[in-house]
């Protein structure tokens, strides 16, 4: 009889928690179809009673299109240096143990801090160094925060391939890079798909500095969203969702398609600690 109790539990919690989950994003669906009426009516409606596809117009061209133009472009170049920087200090802590046991945990300790704490200190230097506005300071500030989240999934990651693979193709006479290529890169693809992934997922989504480091020039799509609005202060909440959609629905497929690679990725790398 507790068993059942405890099934019956077990689903009513689980139940709740998908609940929870699932009804803003249902909330964001039906909104993005909704006309500007509609939106506004008491009580509100749980299926749009009339398809309007205006909120994904008016998204499109007041600033959605540019916005995941440049939050692509942004996200692609610190996918970028963060692999390129992160894998080989993943290898040295991972193989030579540089820096100690605690080394990694240390690195990975700098994203505890509060995004806000050094903002000040990039807008100066942003400014000082004349890249405000710019691409490349927003790639660099989201590689400082990508870097340590790399080298940590894949320190652990690294460490799990045997070190005779490398061994016997050093005794063949293969170049490093070469054995990277073909060995430690094929090997810890599952690592790499998952860290990527959720790289891309950190910058995609990232506000504070997306607005803070930006001007005229460069819009990314989480700074486009305020943008929305009908006249000055009633947000535009169709075109809102809609952008929504347009950027959330790529990710959650991306990552249900990647998933077999995130979970052997986060199981066989973080947990090792």
């Amino acid at each position: 009889m507790d068993q059942k109790k405890n099934k019956a539990w077990a689903y009513i919690i689980v139940t709740i928690g998908v609940l929870w989950t699932i009804l803003p994003l249902y909330f964001m669906l039906i909104t993005a179809f909704k006309s500007h009426a509609e939106i506004r009516s008491y009580p509100p409606t749980f299926f749009p009673q009339e398809i309007d596809f205006s909120g994904f117009i008016e998204a499109w061209t007041h600033g959605g299109a540019r916005g995941i133009k440049d939050s692509a472009i942004i996200a692609t170049g610190t996918l970028i240096v963060s692999l390129v920087f992160g894998l080989p200090m993943a290898y040295a802590v991972a193989r030579y143990k540089t820096g100690g046991e605690n080394l990694s945990f240390t690195v990975l300790s700098f994203r505890f801090m509060p995004p806000i704490a050094p903002a000040v200190a990039f807008w100066l230097l942003a400014t000082r160094l004349e890249i405000f506005d710019t691409y490349l300071v927003l790639i660099l500030v989201n590689s400082m925060a990508s870097i340590p989240f790399v080298v940590w999934i894949m320190k652990g990651f690294i460490e799990e391939i045997p070190y005779g693979i490398e061994e016997a193709a050093q005794i063949d006479g293969a170049p490093w890079l070469r054995i990277a290529r073909d060995h430690i890169l094929p090997l810890a693809a599952p690592g790499l798909v998952a860290v990527s992934l959720f790289v891309v997922i950190f910058t995609w989504n990232e506000f504070l500095f997306a607005t803070l480091l930006t001007g005229r020039y460069i819009l990314p799509f989480p700074k486009a969203v305020p943008g929305m609005t009908i006249g000055v202060f009633e947000p535009n909440w169709a075109a809102v969702c809609a952008l929504g959609l347009m950027v959330v629905v790529p990710i959650v497929l991306l990552s249900f398609y990647m998933q077999k690679y995130i979970v052997r990725g986060m199981t066989y790398g973080a947990i090792r600690e």
